[in-house]
C-alpha cells in the first residue's frame, strides 16, 4: 500500500509540474513592447493594436541643421502623410533629388547599431514621435522648441516639419532650404 501511495504521488507530481508549464505557455504576458522601450537599434515610439508592429526612432538626431532637398526645388511626389509613409516618401525622394547632403539622404543612407532600413519620418510618423518621446516621456534628447523635418512634401519649394514648440506643422509648410533637426525611424 506504502509502494502504491508513494507511486501515486509522484505520478501527481510528475503530471503537476508537467502541466503547469503547458498553463504558462497560454497565459497573455500583455503588450510585448511599450513606448520608450529600447528596441531594434533605437526607442519604440509607437505601437500598433496588435502590440507586436510599430515604429523606432533613432536614440539621437542624425542632424541638427539640414536641409531637406539638395538645393533642387522639384516635386517629389513624397506627399504621403500617414504612419507607414515615410519609407516611400523617403525613396521618392531620394530618387527625384539625387546625390547630396540632404533630411532624407542621411536617414536612407544611415547604419546605425546594425540596422539599415531606417527613414524620414512621414508628417503623422514626425509628430507621433515627438509627441511621444518628447512631449510625454522626454525620452531620447530632443531639442525643445526645434523643428524637425518631415518627408511629407507640401510643395514644389516647401515640405512639413514637426514643429515643436505646439506639435502643429504650419498649413503650407517650409522651405525646404530650411536647416532643421533630422531624426530617422524605422517600422518593426
Amino acid at each position: 500500500m506504502k509502494k502504491h501511495i508513494t507511486l501515486s504521488l509522484l505520478i501527481l507530481a510528475f503530471s503537476a509540474l508537467l502541466f503547469s508549464g503547458c498553463e504558462k505557455d497560454n497565459k497573455d504576458d500583455g503588450p510585448k513592447f511599450k513606448i520608450g522601450q529600447v528596441y531594434g537599434g533605437g526607442y519604440v515610439f509607437y505601437v500598433d493594436d496588435s502590440g507586436e508592429h510599430g515604429f523606432i526612432c533613432a536614440p539621437t538626431d542624425q542632424a541638427t541643421a539640414m536641409a531637406w532637398s539638395n538645393g533642387s526645388n522639384m516635386t517629389t511626389g513624397a506627399n504621403g502623410r500617414d504612419y507607414g509613409d515615410g519609407k516611400l516618401n523617403t525613396d521618392k525622394i531620394v530618387t527625384a533629388q539625387g546625390s547630396g547632403s540632404y533630411a532624407a539622404k542621411i536617414c536612407k543612407d544611415l547604419v546605425l547599431n546594425g540596422y539599415s532600413d531606417w527613414y524620414l519620418p512621414s508628417m503623422s510618423e514626425a509628430f507621433r514621435m515627438y509627441f511621444n518621446m518628447k512631449l510625454m516621456n522626454d525620452i531620447g534628447d530632443f531639442a525643445a522648441d526645434e523643428k524637425y523635418w518631415s518627408s511629407t512634401e507640401a510643395a514644389p519649394d516647401r515640405a512639413f516639419s514637426q514643429f515643436g514648440e505646439d506639435g502643429y506643422p504650419p498649413e503650407g509648410g517650409y522651405y525646404k532650404s530650411s536647416l532643421y533637426h533630422v531624426r530617422a525611424i524605422r517600422a518593426f
